[in-house]
């Protein structure tokens, strides 16, 4: 069952949330969610590290923001192995299926101490129901979500490692010279490549011996050959 209780939660107060409103981009899903709804109706849940957020087959009661903190979705396959579906970090919004469904699809379990808020679905449809415009803009956010998801699914469709790595670096770099910016340890991309940190680390290792990228605290650049500058970016054709 949810472990949640609902009842005993703390309200969303937004005049004290100065130290973590930057948790939620201005143009992200998650902060289109977050205004969807007044505060009074949002609840702020702490989630110590190992708790369920909410368990697979829970009645779908609430879409999920975080705050502060990590929590990873597993499902549970019929042979009882678990398939890790995501991680999602601070920032981010998870459970967003709920809305056109009847029950979870899969474990949340904080990977660290966590503070999430909490929308409650009934809420949430209301005040989409009552409001067109935010309604569409909350599809094109979750439009934009879905071509992330695709990007990602492709990374892991390529074969080499090194070339999974590149791939990974060049979707999240910008600028020129490319820069990624590495806002997740290492073991959390690996995971996210569905690779290993140890192989991640010896791809950037051997990318950064062939002058391919360099590294700095919080950053990777990239040194593109010049007949890879062109190459499409994943997700681009979407």
């Amino acid at each position: 069952m949810v472990i949640l209780a609902w009842r005993a939660a703390i309200p969303y107060d937004p005049d004290h949330m100065n130290a973590n409103t930057s948790a939620f981009s201005p143009d992200s899903l998650a902060a289109r969610l977050l205004t969807a709804l007044h505060p009074s109706r949002v609840i702020r849940h702490r989630v110590t590290r190992g708790a369920a957020v909410f368990r697979q087959g829970d009645p779908a009661a609430a879409v999920f923001l975080i705050e502060a903190g990590r929590v990873r979705l597993v499902r549970v396959l019929e042979d009882g192995m678990p398939l890790g579906l995501y991680v999602a970090e601070a920032g981010e919004s998870f459970a967003e299926a709920s809305l056109s469904a009847a029950h979870y699809h899969c474990d949340a379990v904080a990977e660290t101490d966590t503070v999430v808020l909490a929308l409650p679905k009934s809420d949430l449809l209301a005040a989409l129901a009552a409001d067109p415009a935010e309604c569409l803009a909350l599809a094109l956010a979750l439009a934009s979500q879905v071509r992330d998801l695709r990007a990602r699914l492709e990374l892991r469709n390529i074969r080499s490692a090194t070339a999974r790595v590149l791939a990974w670096l060049r979707l999240h770099a910008s600028g020129n010279p490319p820069r990624a910016p590495i806002r997740r340890s290492w073991t959390q991309v690996a995971d996210e490549l569905g690779l290993t940190r140890e192989v991640v680390y010896r791809v950037l290792a051997m990318l950064e011996r062939q002058g391919r990228i360099s590294r700095e605290p919080g950053v990777v650049c990239l040194t593109t050959p010049a007949e890879e500058t062109h190459r499409p970016r994943l997700g681009e054709h979407d």
